[in-house]
């Protein structure tokens, strides 16, 4: 039962996304999760409200043992406690039922067994990936037909991190051979994903060796150290099969952004201040608001300054100012402004363990 609640969380979020625009993905229905039932019946329900709710507390958190801990066990067992409300209905033949919970209730018993929130907004990842399509080395595209390509649809819902695949237009054909991708030449790379505007992008070889798949994966961001790209994860293994290998690359991925943007309340007092400016309307302003809130980070909000086209909020978190400032840094509606060496600056009172300012400009509408 345990194990099939642990492999049960199911996404219904952005899949892969084609060409984008925006840098986080917000992942969305994390309050839900569809279950296949072999019928109506009371029994039957009962379990699949419990396997619905596991599968809504993966999601919220990331991580699997998030279900063998005590307080969520025991909210696991009772889930009408909580439930909002499920429905029938047939997919493919199969009946399913469709189950939500109250998202708060859920966020509060994570937050009280001190277990990681992760939440919707979420990076995007662009992925470049050799794979061997028809016994030839290719550049698996977001149209591609072939199976990995469906199971790295499955994956990226499953462990709800939103995936990027390259269209491979005449653009990326320009810029990208499959010899760039299976020599993993960062720098080619990271100037052709430019244009999909991820937060990261990745590198991936899958091979057949024998009788098994050996695969290679890494992980770069969009900075670079003293010019150069740093590889945030690195690592390789061997598959018995494609379904295999996505499982063990999507879990790698999964476990580098749970440990960066999965917050889980370190029990002490912190607190920061955030400006936001560019505003031109209090439709912006309560954008801004109901964006603070959902962040994993914050724990309150306070607006302690409006004036002119900035908006100052006092922030209650968490846990570190560092936490908030990496899931503020992966919103496309954010551009941090350096204020180091500015005349405000210049006039604020120092201390010796001060940090710069926070301030952002707000490129949402």
């Amino acid at each position: 039962m345990l194990k099939k609640l642990i492999n049960l969380i199911a996404l219904p979020l952005v899949a892969l996304i084609t060409i984008a625009t925006v840098h986080a993905a917000e992942v969305g229905k994390l309050d839900e999760a569809d279950i296949a039932v072999s019928s109506r019946a009371n029994d039957v329900k009962n379990n699949a409200l419990k396997e619905a709710l596991a599968a809504v507390f993966l999601k919220n958190s990331g991580l699997p043992s998030v279900v063998l801990n005590p307080l969520v066990k025991a909210q696991i067992n009772t889930p009408e406690i909580i439930l909002t409300q499920y429905g029938y209905y047939e997919q493919n033949g199969e009946l399913m039922l469709k189950a939500s919970f109250d998202h708060q209730r859920v966020i509060s018993t994570l937050r009280q067994a001190g277990l990681p929130v992760w939440g919707s907004q979420r990076p995007l990842t662009l992925l470049w990936m050799s794979v061997d399509e028809n016994n030839e080395p290719t550049i698996l595209a977001d149209g591609s037909a072939a199976d990995i390509r469906a199971e790295l649809t499955q994956e990226s819902n499953n462990k709800g991190i939103p995936l990027l695949l390259p269209i491979m237009d005449l653009d990326d054909v320009m810029q990208v051979s499959i010899n760039d991708v299976r020599g993993m030449f960062t720098d080619v790379l990271a100037k052709a994903s430019m244009r999909y505007q991820a937060d990261y992008f990745a590198i991936a070889n899958v091979d057949t060796q024998g009788g098994n798949l050996h695969y290679t994966l890494k992980l770069f961001d969009k900075n670079t150290t003293n010019g150069v790209l740093q590889a945030l994860i690195s690592q390789q293994g061997d598959a018995a099969d494609y379904q295999q290998a996505t499982k063990r690359m999507m879990n790698i991925l999964a476990d580098y952004y749970i440990s960066q943007f999965a917050i889980a309340s370190t029990g002490s007092d912190v607190a920061t201040q955030v400006s936001f400016t560019g505003l031109n309307n209090m439709t912006q302003v309560v954008h801004i608001e109901t964006y603070l809130r959902q962040l994993s980070a914050v724990k309150s909000i306070n607006l302690s300054q409006f004036k002119g086209d900035s908006a100052t909020y006092t922030l209650e978190l968490f846990s570190s100012v560092d936490d908030l400032q990496r899931l503020l840094n992966i919103d496309s509606r954010l551009s941090q402004l350096d204020t180091v060496g500015s005349v405000d600056s210049f006039y604020e009172a120092k201390t010796s363990d001060s940090k710069p300012k926070l301030i952002y400009q707000w490129l949402g509408q």
